[in-house]
């Protein structure tokens, strides 16, 4: 089972690298070279149909779009007022022909070649690379121990600063988990992050002076599978909630209020992708 799980996410993997065109962008406009270990600082969609799947999101966050087309594919840009957030490249079609999208998020990490041994000897799977992709810098993408997608990122022009975070912006990334605690030290050691615990079996990922991403258990009673969401900001919960319902979202997790005040909520967009919200609490 664990054999075809990684033959789908190399599958997965393949299609999102040859998707995307041989010059993108660098993640920040005009390059900083200043650097953030551990952050989150990219995430891509595939999706079976990235045309649907931009435009549900560009509407949904009010992003703008850029596609860019090589001989390889187009890779479609999606961007906040203070810069892009995501991209969407085409994924594989599935054997019982349901569209379908998936999230994969980035660790920023200067040491792609020491990261890709790390994760081999974590017992995860490097899926691509470490690649190069001019302007944009060198990335890689793998599966960790569990199954689930992840990548890292050495950002030629430098990472995104911390600071405000923008309606739309790209903050924060939850892992579901089968085992929170084994997940943690694998990314610990893979993506230089310290690990905390927190409420329950959960953990807190840390890295260059702020919690960047959490670690979550999976409920034993539901079919879903090891997968990291990617966590945007809204500055209300409640029409954005009503909006990605009119766009075809639904609902995964009910809106819950967090120890620190701030709402959230995760949903599934039309073609299955899971992504959430969050509303911060700023008294």
């Amino acid at each position: 089972m664990l054999r075809t799980v990684f033959l789908l996410l190399f599958v997965c993997s393949a299609a999102l690298v040859s998707a995307i065109p041989e010059r993108v962008p660098g993640l920040v406009e005009p390059a900083t070279n200043e650097y953030l270990s551990g952050k989150v600082v990219w995430a891509d969609v595939l999706s079976t149909e990235p045309n649907t799947t931009a435009r549900f999101y560009g509407a949904l966050f009010g992003w703008t779009s850029r596609t860019l087309a090589g001989e390889t594919g187009k890779y479609t840009i999606l961007s906040t007022s203070a810069g892009p957030v995501v991209g969407v490249g085409r994924g594989p079609d599935r054997k019982d022909d349901h569209p379908a999208t998936r999230w994969v998020g980035y660790f920023s990490n200067r040491n792609l070649n020491a990261a890709e041994g790390a994760i081999i000897q974590a017992g995860g799977r490097v899926l691509a690379g470490p690649m190069s992709v001019p302007q944009r810098g060198s990335q890689i993408i793998a599966a960790d121990a569990e199954g689930a997608l992840f990548g890292l990122m050495d950002a030629s022009a430098g990472d995104p600063a911390d600071g405000k975070v923008v309606e739309g912006g790209l903050f924060w990334a939850n892992l579901f988990s089968e085992d929170p605690g084994a997940a943690a030290a694998f990314y610990r050691t893979v993506a230089g992050v310290n690990a905390r615990s927190a409420s329950g079996s959960s953990h807190v990922l840390a890295a260059s002076g702020a919690d960047r991403a959490s670690i979550s258990p999976i409920d034993v009673d539901t079919s879903v599978t090891p997968t990291w969401v990617p966590f945007f900001r809204v500055n209300s919960m409640e029409r954005k909630l009503k909006l990605a319902k009119r766009l075809g979202a639904k609902l995964v997790i009910e809106p819950r209020t967090l120890s620190n005040g701030s709402l959230v909520a995760v949903l599934a967009d039309p073609l299955g992708g899971v992504f959430a919200l969050a509303e911060f609490n700023e008294k």
